[in-house]
């Protein structure tokens, strides 16, 4: 059995507050907003493709992978494969073996499972935007998140016990092909035939090849919005010496694949070399891996960003970034987004994996980098660098006005004009600190082609 290296982790800065949502849908919604605290709202350049891939940055930490795993229930692509977008921001390589893994919120656990059960180096990169109907009860518990782990040989964070994985044609919720919103089915079949009988036979069959007994088990990371659902599913696996890992439905909401990655990531500080964890997952079946924390977990900073973002208490964003709000975009927003297919893939080493040329015997850096140059193969990703001039510009179109841009004086010598972005984009200053994100650079109306490339934000590790 192989094990988990590294845990990476994305949430968005921004947290919607349940009682606004309350307050906007409420009147017309009994239980509108329901839950205390907040849920992650992803900005409108953020979909499930750019929060794996900044997961995924973190879990990679400058390592390779011989494969990715894209999972996800909001591919932004039915065709073309989400996950070879991914390894191309990423910059691995092109013989990296890659696969979406769609359909169920149980899909990472799977792809991690089959990782776990051989020696080779995966990546299983996970990410959604849930959406569901205005005002529902899994709106409001839903939040928007991406989670990765890097597996392989070697020393890590947890070596993988055994596993198991049952499949059943169990729905507890649906969305048809071509619909954006799922329906749920009633919670207490979710939480009785589901959780409460599924769950437990997973954990069993997952110990029993584990040669473990279910009282030596210390922690369980289980998914799941219904509240109280965990512990009776602890009682019901016999794990009553296990401490239940907490949901984080206060602070991000459930991130749907990302969510057992980001519970074990949260759950790491309680955590003590030696000791047991069972991670667990519902979804048509059931999937339970029995872990064994290695040393690592010592100086794991357990779950970044938790407790730290942006407040906002606008419930019209949520509607407006998921493209459900049909709003006056101007005669500036409507135009076609160029597709341009050929010029994307001659590029595509620039564009998605943002990597430039350097003269060394000059120090000059070009971006892009001409397909004629001899120059060093020079990565921009992973540079910073400080903002040297800012524009906020309100006569453009922005889904976030005001639409914000400036010179970036890249770490390693360059100048290079860039797009800013997230919430706090009008608020930069010269001389601020910023990294960069790979997020979604336009959207075309018609047709729903999206464009991808880097954008500079502020640098909060270095505020």
């Amino acid at each position: 059995m192989g094990n988990i290296i590294r845990i990476g982790a994305c949430l968005p800065r921004l947290r919607l507050d349940r009682r606004a949502m309350a307050q906007a849908m409420g009147w017309l919604v009994q239980g509108a907003g329901a839950g205390r605290g907040t849920r992650t709202l992803g900005f409108w350049d953020e979909d499930s493709v750019t929060l794996a891939v900044e997961a995924a940055r973190a879990a990679l930490a400058g390592d390779r992978a011989e494969s990715l795993s894209f999972c996800t229930t909001t591919p932004p692509f039915a065709e073309p494969q989400n996950a070879a977008l991914i390894r191309a921001a990423l910059r691995l390589p092109g013989l990296c073996r890659t696969q979406d893994c769609t359909g169920t919120p149980r899909a990472t656990l799977l792809a991690l499972h089959a990782a776990l059960e051989t020696d080779a180096t995966a990546l299983i990169a996970a990410g959604d935007r849930l959406v569901a109907q205005a005002g529902s009860l899994a709106e409001a518990r839903m939040g928007d998140g991406g989670a990765a782990v890097l597996t392989g040989p070697g020393e890590g964070l947890f070596t993988c016990l055994g596993g198991a994985s049952l499949s059943l044609p169990f729905l507890h919720r649906s969305r048809a092909s071509g619909s954006d919103t799922a329906l749920d089915w009633e919670e207490r079949w979710q939480r009785e035939a589901g959780y409460q009988t599924q769950i437990p036979a997973a954990i069993a069959a997952a110990l029993d090849r584990a040669g473990v007994a279910a009282e030596a088990v210390d922690h369980l990371v289980l998914p799941c919005p219904i509240p109280g659902t965990g512990a009776a599913v602890a009682r019901n696996a016999g794990l009553g010496n296990a401490r239940l890992a907490a949901d984080l439905a206060d602070h991000c909401g459930d991130t749907g694949t990302a969510h057992p990655l980001m519970m074990l990531a949260a759950a790491l500080p309680q955590v003590a070399p030696g000791q047991l964890v069972v991670l667990a997952q519902l979804g048509q079946g059931a999937t339970a891996l029995v872990l064994r924390a290695g040393e690592a977990v010592r100086n794991h900073p357990g779950l970044p960003g938790l407790d730290t973002g942006i407040p906002e208490s606008n419930y019209l964003k949520l509607l407006a970034f998921q493209d459900r709000l049909d709003w006056d975009r101007g005669l500036r927003g409507r135009y076609i987004v160029p597709e341009a297919q050929s010029t994307a893939f001659r590029n595509a080493e620039a564009l998605l994996g943002f990597v430039a040329s350097r003269d060394p015997s000059t120090g000059q850096i070009r971006f892009p980098p001409r397909a004629d140059e001899a120059g060093e193969v020079w990565p921009l990703a992973d540079r910073g660098g400080r903002l040297a001039t800012v524009t906020a510009d309100r006569l453009a179109y922005s889904r976030h006005p005001p639409s914000c841009y400036g010179l970036v004086d890249l770490n390693g010598g360059g100048r290079l004009m860039m797009d800013l972005t997230d919430p706090d984009a009008a608020e930069l200053a010269v001389g601020d600190a910023l990294h960069f994100v790979f997020r979604v650079k336009d959207i075309d109306q018609n047709s729903g082609f999206r464009r991808y490339f880097w954008k500079a934000v502020r640098d909060t590790a270095q505020v």
